[in-house]
């Protein structure tokens, strides 16, 4: 039976659209299935964490982030007379993001609406197919490929491809026909969020910031326009799947904050819970799960993006590899190996932050105790790490503190006849890069038979005690040699054949 399509991505949101723009950059059909007409308005997500914007940069969109957080900074300045930008909190506790290991690496205030229009005008550049009102409705699998049945304007309609990755959100259909088991805690609390119109008396009224009252928490915050929510642990809400609708957050936001604001205009929102699930592996067969798919959890902290974003950079070069057939063996199941730990500590740590919140007198006891410890700096360091993803390490057969890590997004002098550029231009599209930092020619020349899926260049970075890193797609770091050692060849080799296969001959 022939395959219409490499890959079909269920879901056109922000993680389904990162990858299919990643397989495509790497020369993979891939055709994307959105149930909604439009797109989703609601600011779910008021900013993204650094390695979001990392996997973003790869793709060729630096400006483009630049230009959206540039608007967004000035949206706030008009709104409060100062800009915005995003604050790291754990539960409402305040951190000092200048103490995270690398502080450079920093949450980007693109907020998600903005971020899914970069990523949809960047899958039209690449001749992405995206189809709207299309939702899927069954499928079956066998070692050839995926049939997925979807219902359209136009009628049913059945097609085939090689993979189908399901990135449709919480309440996934995907996950459900696959049969993926879906494990963990159920939800206790009530969580409404809105973009609002108010007037200047109910901004008066309002205080700002984040507070924990004896009803629960109630937030007032600037993102482009007045952004009210609040947190009741009263119970998970009776249809989790309701919009939300103004009256429901007014009388919200009155019963926790005490004051009897009036919201003029509801112009988006959404209701949410702490439920806290994951998928028991990323990958059946020829289906796989990324983002909000493969886990849900509570959106305390605004870690959504930067966990869902990384799902997709880590899968989609892995995946290409698997269609283009020079995959090693089990690289597609490194998926899960990797990022299924990522996710069960972000649901840990969201649960955390629940119980931080509560209003009882044990947690508020216990929220004072926490404050305490984050004036450590060791304590806050390791805490903004976690959130910003800094602590992520793979498992990749290298005993160096740098292997397995993430790399940021390096300034690199000299590189490309001498023009300045940046790691993440010279990296990703399926590809890899060797960095050689100290001219070593015998490393250069290790790499030479695969070439064609692996990248050279020499340049100065600002990365202590290494002379060259090999780099997978989505920037892990594979292999260093460090300053001044002695190169073995099999040691690089090895890195190589295990995340690019055997190389060229001849």
């Amino acid at each position: 039976m022939t395959n219409d399509f490499d890959v079909v991505v269920a879901g056109g949101g922000p993680v389904g659209l990162m990858l299919a723009c990643e397989l495509r950059a790497a020369g993979v059909a891939v055709l994307v299935l959105e149930r909604r007409a439009r797109p989703e308005r609601a600011v779910k997500a008021g900013s993204m964490g650094p390695l979001a914007a990392e996997a973003v940069r790869g793709l060729g969109l630096g400006a483009e982030l630049r230009a959206a957080e540039e608007a967004a900074n000035e949206r706030d300045l008009r709104l409060t007379g100062k800009p915005g930008g995003p604050r790291e909190h754990f539960g409402g506790i305040f951190l000092d993001p200048s103490l995270a290991s690398d502080p450079d690496r920093r949450r980007v205030r693109v907020d998600q609406p903005a971020l899914e229009d970069i990523l949809a005008r960047h899958a039209r550049s690449l001749g992405v197919d995206v189809r709207r009102e299309h939702e899927v409705t069954g499928l079956s699998q066998d070692g050839d490929g995926v049939s997925v049945d979807v219902a359209t304007p136009a009628g049913a309609l059945r097609l085939r491809c090689a993979y189908l990755a399901g990135c449709d959100g919480g309440r996934s259909t995907v996950r459900e026909l696959a049969g993926f088991g879906f494990a963990g805690t159920p939800g206790s609390l009530t969580g409404r969020d809105g973009v609002v119109r108010l007037s200047e008396e109910a901004r008066r009224a309002l205080p700002r910031g984040f507070h924990h009252t004896e009803r629960g928490v109630f937030v007032f915050a600037g993102f482009g326009a007045d952004r009210v929510a609040s947190v009741e642990f009263d119970g998970p809400p009776a249809d989790p799947a309701a919009p939300l609708t103004l009256t429901d957050l007014e009388a919200s936001v009155r019963r926790v904050s005490g004051v009897e604001v009036v919201i003029d205009e509801l112009l988006s929102g959404f209701v949410y819970t702490d439920e806290a699930r994951q998928a028991t592996t990323y990958r059946r067969g020829r289906v796989l799960l990324a983002g909000d798919a493969a886990h849900v959890y509570a959106p305390f902290g605004g870690q959504g993006l930067n966990v869902g974003l990384a799902d997709a950079a880590n899968l989609g070069w892995k995946l290409a590899a698997q269609v283009h057939g020079w995959a090693p063996a089990g690289l597609l199941d490194t998926y899960t190996a990797e990022r299924h730990p990522v996710a069960a500590g972000l649901l840990d740590n969201t649960r955390a932050q629940a119980a931080l919140m509560r209003p009882d007198p044990q947690s508020r006891a216990l929220r004072e105790l926490f404050a305490e410890f984050t004036g450590l700096e060791p304590v806050t360091r390791r805490i903004v790490d976690m959130k910003t993803g800094q602590s992520v390490r793979y498992a990749v057969g290298d005993d160096h503190p740098l292997a397995g890590t993430l790399c940021p997004d390096l300034p690199l002098d000299g590189a490309v006849a001498g023009a300045a550029t940046t790691l993440r231009d010279r990296l990703g599209r399926g590809r890899g890069l060797l960095l050689d930092l100290a001219g070593r020619a015998e490393v250069r020349a290790g790499i030479a038979p695969w070439s064609a899926r692996v990248g050279t260049v020499t340049a100065r970075a600002k990365v202590d005690g290494v002379d060259a890193m090999l780099l997978r797609p989505d920037g892990c770091v594979a292999w260093v040699l460090p300053q001044g050692a002695a190169y073995r060849a099999e040691a690089l080799t090895g890195a190589l054949r295990t995340w690019f296969g055997e190389g060229e001959t001849g």
